[in-house]
């Protein structure tokens, strides 16, 4: 079944028109710190203290994170990429959709998450630059219902709506393990798509630990809008789009809390709130979602990101 459904996305998005952006346009200057400034008697008193390693306080930050930033699919899981991951963008010109396409490879295989980048590789991440994201996102989902990802017919309208300057869409599976659905070790023949009102595979579990089935990505659309993004650093982009491509994100309704690339095209974030790269948070959580047996119960799932988030941001600040 997903081969035969993923095979379909493959014309999906041959009608959007390139519009080239010049490399120069993308450019942000970077904010400086003031100085301090002498007291009276030309003297001035500085002091350095440092933030106590409080493990407590390094848990409760990275049970925000997760709260904030992870998605469950319908069996109530997290989903990653088993796959390798092919990036296509387009929109740009050809130099800049190449150097973006590059530098979130580049990031994800610096986590240690597969990629393929042959030339006549099959895409699973697209992204498109557009100067009518809601246009294209309606059009596409025309042309396959499935790429904007498991809902209900009563929300279509509502996933499908763009809230965000760069917002992506994920389309999931459902995947039998070793110990899941009669699968034979390594075999993966029982995956499904998951979409409403087909039955995902039953898990079998193996352990007290384990469920014996997995959530998966499949498909990552993401629509960034041009508009917003001309002048914006390119390098600052292509962060933020590999953070979207590489884990299921909500799309942010307020400015988060935690210090993450999320915030970067969020307007509803103030200047010093929006990181110009990926963040500490941002990487502990990625690396702790791959590092994770995606088997594991949603709890035993939720609990070890997080333990492994404390241990990765408890290094010098």
């Amino acid at each position: 079944m997903k081969g035969h459904q993923l095979l379909a996305l493959c014309a999906v998005f041959s009608f959007v028109p390139a519009v080239p952006l010049a490399a120069q346009q993308l450019a942000l200057p970077r904010g400086g710190q003031p100085e301090p400034q002498a007291q009276d008697g030309g003297q001035s008193v500085t002091v350095i203290g440092e933030r106590p390693d409080d493990e407590a306080e390094r848990r409760r930050e990275a049970s925000r994170y997760f709260e904030s930033h992870a998605v469950r699919t319908r069996i109530g899981e997290l989903a990653r990429w088993h796959d390798p991951i092919c990036v296509r963008t387009w929109g740009l010109a050809p130099e800049m959709n190449a150097r973006i396409a590059t530098r979130i490879m580049d990031i994800a295989d610096g986590l240690g998450i597969r990629t393929n980048r042959a030339a006549l590789c099959r895409p699973n991440v697209r992204i498109g630059f557009t100067s009518e994201p809601q246009a294209s996102v309606e059009r596409a989902a025309r042309r396959n219902r499935l790429v904007i990802g498991f809902h209900y017919a009563a929300r279509r309208d509502e996933v499908m709506r763009v809230r965000q300057p760069v917002q992506a869409w994920y389309l999931t599976t459902t995947r039998p393990g070793p110990n899941g659905g009669g699968i034979e070790q390594g075999a993966h023949r029982g995956e499904t798509i998951d979409e409403a009102g087909v039955r995902a595979p039953g898990g079998a579990a193996g352990s007290r630990l384990s469920n014996g089935i997995s959530s998966g990505l499949a498909h990552v659309l993401i629509f960034a809008d041009i508009r917003h993004v001309e002048g914006r650093n390119v390098d600052s982009i292509a962060e933020l789009l590999a953070f979207l491509a590489l884990a299921q994100t909500p799309v942010a309704e307020r400015c988060d809390e935690s210090e993450t690339i999320l915030n970067l095209m969020n307007a509803a974030c103030p200047p010093e709130r929006r990181p110009m790269a990926l963040t500490r948070q941002d990487v502990a959580y990625l690396r702790a979602l791959y590092s994770v047996d995606s088997e594991w119960g949603p709890q035993l799932q939720r609990g070890t990101i997080v333990l492994h988030m404390t241990d990765a941001l408890g290094g010098n600040r």
